[in-house]
């Protein structure tokens, strides 16, 4: 059980998550208190994702668009301070996030056979190849998603990889990991959410300007800690290995 700070009546008081309001969470998690999300995840997720399964007709369906809203909601609510009643809201945002999936559904294409996808997938003649800028945005694209899956714990990275490229279910998930249901689901959602910021400050170009940073201020400032994120980070960002493989030749010739 987690607990988080209000502000009452001019002092603070702590209380824990299970008594707080909606309202008071919301005001919690724009603080950056992370508990406080997850307290409204466990609160809604079973009651939203069973409003979803009954407009898409799928339960493992509605399970993801669910966990989507939630992190979706997440994402807004960190970068707006407009109020929220956040029951109504996220009811709002996964009906929409259903409708677009029935609407996906509706439109999808017809399958096709297998010389027609390979025709797709490998184009023959001198188009085959894609323009430079183009293969340079697609490997910049691989190589953040490659830093952000890096940057999990080994559970997360494990249950996303069985979840989205295995394609277990979450009782098949459950069942590996030994996890009960709800287990699964918070443990999921965790990982996605956890994922998402890892991949968004790859994007933006944060961890660079972070990394960048604690190597120009050398290794004799740098914690075991930082160490380890920098060596990780250095792994996959080519940009970042050129300016700690200049800074290592600077300090060998001022030395």
């Amino acid at each position: 059980m987690g607990t988080i700070a209000l502000a009452h009546r001019g002092r603070d008081t702590v209380v824990t998550t299970d008594e707080a309001a909606d309202t008071d969470l919301v005001a919690a998690i724009r603080r950056g208190e992370d508990t406080a999300f997850e307290e409204l995840f466990r609160r809604y997720q079973q009651r939203v994702t069973g409003y979803v399964a009954r407009m898409v007709g799928c339960r493992e369906q509605a399970e993801e668009i669910a966990q989507e809203a939630f992190i979706s909601a997440l994402r807004r609510l960190r970068e707006t301070d407009q109020p929220i009643a956040f029951k109504a809201w996220i009811y709002g945002i996964a009906r929409n996030g259903a409708i677009d999936h029935l609407r996906a559904r509706s439109r999808r294409a017809p399958e096709v056979g297998y010389d027609q996808v390979e025709a797709f997938v490998a184009p023959a003649g001198p188009m085959a190849s894609p323009a430079p800028e183009a293969a340079m945005e697609t490997k910049q694209s691989l190589a953040d998603l490659q830093g952000a899956f890096g940057s999990l714990s080994d559970t997360h990275h494990q249950i996303l990889v069985m979840r989205e490229l295995e394609g277990l279910s979450y009782d098949q998930l459950g069942e590996r990991m030994e996890m009960s249901r709800s287990q699964v689901e918070s443990t999921l959602f965790r990982a996605r959410r956890r994922l998402e910021e890892e991949h968004s400050e790859l994007v933006s170009g944060e961890r660079c300007r972070r990394v960048q940073a604690l190597i120009l201020r050398g290794n004799t400032t740098m914690g075991v800690r930082d160490s380890a994120r920098v060596e990780l980070h250095l792994s996959h960002c080519h940009p970042c290995r050129r300016t700690a493989a200049r800074e290592t030749l600077t300090t060998a010739a001022a030395a």
